[in-house]
């Protein structure tokens, strides 16, 4: 049975991280080693400059508070889009909403600092990989809730647009997760922790890796 090894170092003592992965490999040569696979995109790259072939016929309809006071959700037969607000939460919806960015963001290749590209190499990620930045509770500071960052998200990605993003708000988590393609994600990341005034560091988590990158 293999068990992976997850190394921890503080964000400050960043240039020693080469050498504490070249001491780990040493001390893991004795031990069986299963190299994580490479990630291929399903879709080339010339697919992606190309519109999705399926499209919704329609948009989804939008209900407002009052529609949302007399019944939460609508029918089988009728899916809606809630409008936010902290009047939500009390009714007690713990669904997740999702918000998109706008079509018409025009993707420019992202400048990567050196500590992020080290992350890259280290856990071997694909650009075209999806991550998402989490947002808790703790990030919101002592006067604003979940909610009330929640809103101010969903302002913020419709008049910016942010690249390759979508999002939603898991309630029962207390938590936010803001997904992007690996290429735009510390793009992405700063822009969440200046426009929404985040507190403390907030986490690049990528499937089976965990946290790759700290904000």
């Amino acid at each position: 049975m293999m068990e992976d090894v997850v190394l921890h170092h503080r964000l400050e003592d960043s240039d020693g991280l080469s050498h504490l992965i070249a001491t780990t490999e040493k001390l893991l040569e004795p031990f069986p080693r299963r190299p994580p696979p490479v990630f291929t995109p399903w879709f080339s790259d010339q697919s992606a400059r190309r519109p999705p072939p399926i499209r919704p016929a329609k948009r989804a309809p939008v209900i407002n508070a009052e529609a949302l006071k007399e019944g939460v959700g609508g029918t089988a037969n009728s899916p809606s889009v809630v409008d936010e607000s902290a009047s939500v939460a009390a009714a007690g919806v713990k669904r997740s909403w999702s918000v998109l960015a706008s079509k018409s963001v025009r993707r420019r290749s992202p400048s990567l600092s050196k500590g992020f590209r080290r992350a890259l190499s280290v856990h071997a990620l694909h650009l075209r990989q999806r991550a998402k930045w989490v947002i808790g509770q703790d990030n919101c500071g002592t006067v604003r809730d979940i909610e009330q960052v929640w809103q101010a998200l969903s302002k913020a990605a419709r008049r910016a647009g942010l690249p390759t993003c979508n999002a939603n708000i898991q309630r029962e988590r207390a938590e936010i997760w803001v997904f992007c393609d690996v290429a735009y994600s510390e793009q992405v990341g700063r822009f969440l922790k200046e426009r929404l005034q985040l507190v403390g560091s907030i986490g690049l988590h990528v499937h089976k890796l965990g946290d790759v990158f700290r904000l």
